[in-house]
Order: C-alpha cells, then structure tokens, then sequence
C-alpha cells in the first residue's frame, strides 16, 4: 500500500504518582512531534539535529514492531520536536516509541490494535503505565502479570481541569536504569502495606474527584526513599509546594522532575516555592504548568 508522510503527536506524563510503581500515570498537556517520511530504501535516518541520541531507540522499535506484525517496515526518515524533556522522568522515550510504532502500524495497514501496541511499547520501555499514558490519554491503571510483570490491560478514567500538575526539572538528568539499580530486591511488609494503603486511597479520590481530600494523603515506600539521592533536593521540593497549597507531590517516573498537585488558583506559588528550593541550592530549573491531556495519541497525514 502507498505510505504518506505523517505526523504523531503524543503526550507526555507523570508516572508512578507516588505508590503507583510501574502502574498509574497521567498524561500531561506537553507533547512531543514525530514525524516519519518513507523512504525508497530500507535506511532509517534521522533529519534533525538531535537524532543521534534516539536513532538506537528508534530502529529498535522499528525492528521489534516488524517482528510482532509480521511485515516488511521499509527505511524512513524521521524527525523529533516538542516540549517533553528526555531523561527527565516525562515519558520522553515512551512518546518516541509510540509514536513510531503507531506511525508504522498505519502504513502497514493497522495489523496491531492498541492493545498490542501499548503492550510492544511498554515491553521495550519497561514502562506500562507512561506506555498506557501516550497511547490513551487521562488517568491510567495498568495492570501487569504478577509472574512476568509484562503489560496485560488497563483502565482509563478523565481528569477534569480543576487539576493542575506543576512540575519542576532541574537541570540534571537521571536515566531510568540507574534509578531502578538503586530499588531493593525485598521491602519490609509495614513500608508494602502503607504503600498500599496510599495508592488504593489516592485512585479512590481521583476515581469520586474528591481532590481536596488528596492533601498529605500519597506517601511511598516503595521506590521514592530510595531514588532520593540520585534527585538532591527533590523531597524538599514538593513539601516546599504543599507548604504554600498544593495537595501532594510526588517524584514523577525515576526523576529528575518533581510534581505538586494543586487547585489552579495556586499554582504560581507552588512553583515559586519548588524553584526557590533548587535556586537556593544553585542548581537551575524549569517549571511547566500542566494539566490533564485527556485525548492520547494523534495520528495525521500530511498531504
């Protein structure tokens, strides 16, 4: 079949949201733009300057899609822009793969429903729930096997915009397989049993949009207390933000980006005080004002 250019737009998010390891996530209103032309040969190559960095992560998504579909891909090129920092705890290299593989899906004839490419993504970026995020938007639920810890299936549920996620990243990256080095192979059962508690009562809010009852309610002890000293300074940002009116913060995905929860009306002293804790320390930062990216994945043609 005759391939057109096309264009993927794909949200970033918010995983983990505290005691949600590897299974909640919220996409997030900043996008990252793929855009993939096809090619006469079978090269893959990148047209922008920043290519290099995801040329390993592109062919390899290229090459696990073709195996599971069953097709021939062909070369394309392919460039990369947007506002989802890489290595920043945001989804980066999930919007990337999704992209990919739903651009291809396309030109191969839709062979994969999205199921399965939620499940191909999230098998090459060990990461289900930024995976369920890129490709379906809202608040997600992903639901892995207990023996393989591979994708299953998920529930999806809309945030309202009386949400807003302000997310500071400072200016350190911190790569998601350095941050899962420094996990512990077993927990203490009170630290699994609390962790639990957190996260049930946090979908439970979200779940009913009871938001103020959010306020000093996500705690984790699952991941957070150990990925602190690869994120200095992260702790003391989102208390410096619930101290002046956010609900609750958490470490977003591995880090480095810290998120509080707030109602609008706060948002720009959330963030004020989340920097000050950073420029206080020297290090700069970035704040975005975020909501809820309800709508997911889009896929355009360009004519």
């Amino acid at each position: 079949m005759s391939k057109n250019p096309l264009l993927i737009q794909v949200p970033g998010s918010t995983s983990n949201c505290g005691p949600g390891f590897d299974t909640l996530s919220i996409a997030l209103s900043l996008h990252n733009f793929i855009k993939l032309v096809p090619r006469a040969d079978e090269r893959i190559r990148s047209i922008d300057t920043g290519g290099e960095r995801s040329q390993a992560m592109v062919e390899e998504t290229a090459g696990a899609f073709a195996q599971l579909a069953g097709v021939e891909v062909g070369g394309f090129d392919y460039e990369i822009w947007g506002e989802v920092p890489p290595a920043r705890g945001l989804g980066s290299s999930s919007t990337i793969r999704a992209a990919v593989m739903a651009g291809l899906n396309r030109w191969a004839g839709d062979p994969l429903d999205e199921e399965a490419l939620i499940r191909l993504t999230a098998k090459l970026d060990n990461a289900p729930d930024n995976a369920c995020a890129a490709f379906v938007g809202g608040f997600c639920i992903a639901r892995t096997d207990p023996k393989t810890g591979g994708y299953r299936e998920h529930v999806r549920f809309e945030l309202d915009g009386e949400l807003v996620f302000t997310a500071v990243s400072p200016d350190y990256e911190v790569m998601t397989e350095n941050a899962r080095r420094v996990l512990p192979d077993m927990l203490p059962f009170k630290d699994a049993v609390r962790s639990a508690n957190s996260l049930a009562f946090l979908v439970g809010v979200l779940a009913t949009r009871q938001y103020g009852r959010l306020r000093h309610a996500v705690d984790d002890y699952l991941h957070q207390p150990y990925r602190e000293p690869l994120n200095p300074f992260g702790h003391e940002a989102i208390e410096a933000g619930c101290g002046v009116g956010a609900y609750t913060g958490w470490l977003s995905g591995s880090g480095s980006t810290v998120v509080c929860v707030s109602e609008a009306g706060c948002q720009i002293e959330v963030a004020k005080a989340m920097q000050g804790v950073y420029t206080a320390s020297e290090v700069p930062s970035r704040a975005l004002r975020l909501t809820t990216e309800n709508a997911g994945l889009k896929l355009g043609v360009i004519q």
